[in-house]
């Protein structure tokens, strides 16, 4: 009997989950180079693909260098999108990927994450005629 119930219990949690999907374009955005020290941002688009109501609850970064920019507890039924606009502040010099946690109602965290290389930026040596 014990079986039994761990059993129903483990499909009813399943169905549950299955049902709240999401599709996310630009889950791992590509940046290339970025000036050092200049700002730069990207839009993450969230499409409910399940057949239940979600609610986006919150965005946190994985440092702070990185700031997302969204509508905190946003509801959005299936077919519909959410928008999470994330700045990072260019503070890396070389390669780096920096991660932000996307968190929904009923336990679901997806994550998404950027990447590039931070370079400086040069300027033209002036010559006499300048």
């Amino acid at each position: 009997m014990k079986h039994l119930l761990l059993i129903s219990a483990f499909f009813a949690i399943s169905s549950a989950l299955s049902a709240q999907t999401v599709s996310i374009k630009n889950e791992k955005y590509q940046m290339g180079k970025i000036p050092y020290g200049k700002p730069v941002e990207y839009v993450v688009e969230i499409t409910n693909t399940g057949k239940d109501t979600l609610t986006m609850e919150t965005a946190r970064a994985g440092c702070g260098c990185t700031t997302p920019n969204f509508t905190p507890n946003q509801k959005f039924g299936p077919g519909q999108t959410v928008k999470v606009n994330i700045v990072f502040n260019g503070s890396v010099l070389g390669n780096f990927t920096r991660f932000t946690d996307l968190v929904f109602s009923g336990g679901m965290v997806k994550q998404v994450s950027f990447s590039g290389e931070g370079v400086q930026e040069t300027t033209a040596p002036k010559t006499k005629n300048q």
